[in-house]
């Protein structure tokens, strides 16, 4: 089996890669870092080929050739700051350029000798507003910034359907694992000792923990009859005021201090919805699939992430 990787260099395309490898799965990691190191141990084989991530310049489009899976993961992260018109605008370019890159170079091979599935990675902000039930697939997503990014980076994968490529698209919530960087930033105020409810504390926060993330993209990988958008998120999710007092737990720090919703607007603007928005995601499609979580409680999923 042949897996290719786009932003192969990140966390979550060296533990995946690391993953498959391990299992005798051929990787190449597409990367704009190509002198990043790999090491691993396993019976696969796993290589870095530089690709500039916008065009299809360049011999790694061959790469694709004969390949069982592409899986998408680039995107520079919605926690940057600030919001700047720039920022905004380099979180658009570093998802789509590169998406519309593979599916440019997919339509350029041999309709037989084109990959099998394109599992391309989105992401869960666009369901802000789910507080009463969880939200699901078929839950519309809001008309905000983040909620069209998620859709526009979505809609640069669909055209490989008409090449006759599976696509899934998998909407991740936040990862909590070991060197995970927004779990870094979650804990930083309770390691200052300012950590508490920010606003009212019952904004819900859905999560997933690495381990879990792994082994639904695996599932997505080798379940062929299955397309479309997939969440992966934890069934428990919480609301803010818990993550703090779990977090506070874990690290043994008092985590009772309140920051009013006011303040983090006028610090953050537009991007105080990453920290005061609600956002209740259930994977209804993967429990349809027999998927047993790992890790539900966040308390738990967190002690292990930070050793």
């Amino acid at each position: 089996m042949k897996v290719v990787i786009a932003g192969g260099s990140g966390m979550l395309g060296r533990a995946l890669g690391a993953s498959l490898v391990a299992d005798g799965v051929d990787v190449v990691r597409l990367s704009r870092r190509p002198a990043a190191n790999v090491s691993v141990d396993a019976t696969g084989t796993d290589r870095i080929v530089p690709w500039d991530g916008r065009t299809t310049d360049g011999a790694w489009t061959t790469e694709l050739t004969d390949a069982d899976a592409v899986i998408d993961l680039c995107g520079l992260s919605v926690g940057t700051w600030p919001w700047t018109s720039g920022t905004k605008a380099r979180l658009r370019s570093s998802r789509l350029e590169p998406r519309t890159a593979l599916v440019d170079a997919m339509r350029g091979l041999p309709a037989d000798r084109r990959p099998r599935t394109f599992i391309a990675i989105s992401g869960t902000d666009g369901y802000v507003g789910s507080d009463e039930v969880p939200a699901d697939e078929s839950t519309p997503l809001a008309d905000t910034f983040l909620g069209r990014l998620c859709e526009d980076w979505e809609a640069a994968a669909l055209p490989a359907r008409d090449l006759g490529v599976r696509v899934v698209l998998p909407r991740t919530s936040v990862i909590v694992g070991r060197g995970a960087p927004v779990l870094a930033r979650l804990t930083l105020p309770v390691r200052l000792f300012v950590g508490g409810r920010i606003g009212s504390g019952r904004q819900w926060f859905s999560w997933v923990h690495l381990d879990d993330w792994l082994a639904a993209i695996r599932l997505l990988l080798d379940r062929t009859d299955v397309e479309g958008v997939v969440n992966i998120a934890s069934p428990g999710a919480l609301q803010q005021a818990e993550v703090a007092r779990a977090l506070g737990r874990v690290l043994h720090r008092p985590s009772v201090v309140w920051t009013p919703g006011f303040v983090i607007r006028l610090a953050l603007g537009g991007q105080s919805d990453l920290i005061l928005g609600s956002r209740r995601v259930g994977p209804a499609r993967l429990c349809d699939l027999g998927f047993d979580f790992t890790w539900t409680d966040f308390e738990a999923a967190a002690r292990e992430a930070l050793g």
